[in-house]
């Protein structure tokens, strides 16, 4: 039996973006997949105005008070929001393994937020790679010391790159675990 998962739009996001992502989680993780046909819009309540930014941890508990009653295994946020916690200047992604929610932030794998010419593919790369770090951390992984493995820690979007979408053996093996089977696609040699 697979695990249910919902993908949330926080913020605009083209749906192209969120179909590709449940087709592609679908084809390689043990997951049946929604994507939500509803749009949430992160509330200015949790805005740092000084810092121009959302407080991540606010808006992952403000997803999880609007979705969490709905009966899925997991939930992913992809937020078009620049968002941080402290004491970090921002993060790519959180997540909470007890609640089994986790958030993408996406202004920061964007390749023009660093100057860099618009690039689609290199984008939904980053994204996927950041999706499949924090549903590991909802599985309960832990950062990862193997650099290639995508469960390893991304402090700048060099990290980001470097990194595969892809689990070492021991991330592999501690998700089978749990029940979590992922594709060879999704395994470093």
């Amino acid at each position: 039996m697979s695990s249910t998962l919902l993908i949330q739009p926080c913020g605009y996001v083209p749906l192209d973006i969120l179909l590709r992502l449940s087709k592609d989680l679908e084809n390689h993780i043990n997951f049946s997949v929604t994507v939500s046909s509803e749009t949430l819009v992160p509330p200015l309540i949790h805005y740092d105005w000084k810092r121009g930014q959302y407080f991540a941890e606010k808006i992952l508990s403000w997803i999880y008070e609007n979705l969490g009653g709905l009966g899925y295994d997991r939930i992913v946020g992809i937020c078009n929001i620049d968002a941080y916690v402290s004491p970090l200047n921002f993060v790519f992604g959180l997540a909470d393994p007890v609640r089994g929610v986790a958030l993408v932030f996406l202004p920061r794998l964007k390749p023009s937020f660093y100057s860099e010419r618009e690039d689609f593919e290199r984008f939904y790369i980053r994204l996927f790679k950041e999706v499949l770090h924090e549903l590991g951390h909802t599985f309960g992984l832990g950062h990862c010391n193997v650099r290639k493995c995508v469960m390893s820690f991304s402090n700048s979007i060099l990290d980001v790159d470097f990194k595969e979408a892809a689990f070492c053996r021991k991330c592999t093996d501690k998700l089978l675990k749990v029940g979590i089977k992922v594709s060879r696609k999704l395994m470093l040699p």
